[in-house]
């Protein structure tokens, strides 16, 4: 059924990917009509090297940390053990920092105080330590 939402579940956050993909049984899963992919070929390489062949592409909302942004996926038709790979543009785009250590994406969160590199010059020295001197915590 077109429009129903289904949460696809094991997410793959792929910073050394340039491409954000959709393997076509979560594609179908998700309700999206056929006629929705624009046929589009493009050639992708696995980590052995095998070359497959995408079915198209497709733009599809994902809503993270409380933003909905249109994001463009390749759709796949190959065995994976996750349904969605989120690459490097998808995070630039919403401005993540993944960590693979923590396997968690940080988001930017409203209130938050960033410090711009001029501030940092400016306040530098009055934050700077003596030399010779440790700060206990």
């Amino acid at each position: 059924m077109p429009g129903t939402f289904k949460r696809p579940k094991r997410i793959l956050v792929d910073n050394g990917s340039s491409s954000n993909i959709i393997f076509h049984s979560v594609y179908a899963d998700l309700g999206q009509e056929p006629k929705a992919l624009t046929r589009k070929g493009t050639s992708l390489v696995g980590f052995s090297g095998e070359v497959k062949q995408t079915l198209g592409e497709v733009l599809l909302p994902v809503y993270a940390e409380g933003i909905n942004q249109a994001t463009k996926f390749l759709v796949v038709d190959c065995p994976s053990s996750y349904n969605v790979m989120l690459g490097r543009l998808w995070i630039h785009d919403m401005g993540a920092v993944p960590s693979t250590l923590h396997q968690l994406i940080k988001f930017p969160t409203p209130g938050v105080l960033k410090l711009s590199k001029e501030i940092k010059k400016i306040l530098g020295p009055a934050i700077k330590l003596p030399k010779g001197k440790t700060q206990i915590l």
